[in-house]
C-alpha cells in the first residue's frame, strides 16, 4: 500500500555566500515559511553568511515561522549520495530542536 504524500516538503539551498530554507505545501506547492541568510537582519548580524553556526540560526528561524504556520511536520527528500553533516545537519538539528518534525 502506497504512502500518502507528504503535507509538507522542506526545501534547501546553499551557495557558497549564502543559505536558503523554505517548507513548501505540497497540495499546491505554496511556500508557507522561508528563511535566509541574505535577509537583511540576518546578514547585519551574522559574520559569515555561509558558514555551519549561519545555517544553524536559518533553522532557528524557520522553526519559529513554521510554528506560527501551524505546521508540525515536514518532509525532507535525501537525494542520491546527499551526505548529512556539516551545513546540512546543523540546519536540520536547529529544525527539530525548534519543534517541527522531519520525516
Amino acid at each position: 500500500m502506497p504512502r500518502p504524500p507528504p503535507a509538507h516538503l522542506l526545501k534547501l539551498f546553499f551557495s557558497n555566500k549564502y543559505s536558503y530554507a523554505q517548507i513548501l505545501r505540497t497540495s499546491d506547492g505554496h511556500i508557507v515559511a522561508s528563511a535566509s541568510t541574505i535577509e537583511r537582519a540576518q546578514r547585519q548580524s551574522l559574520a559569515n553568511t555561509a558558514d555551519k553556526a549561519a545555517s544553524a540560526v536559518i533553522g532557528r528561524i524557520l522553526a519559529e515561522r513554521a510554528g506560527k504556520a501551524s505546521v508540525s511536520q515536514v518532509h525532507w527528500d535525501r537525494r542520491h549520495g546527499e551526505k548529512y553533516h556539516g551545513k546540512i545537519k546543523e540546519l536540520l538539528d536547529a529544525v527539530q530542536q525548534g519543534g517541527v518534525k522531519l520525516h
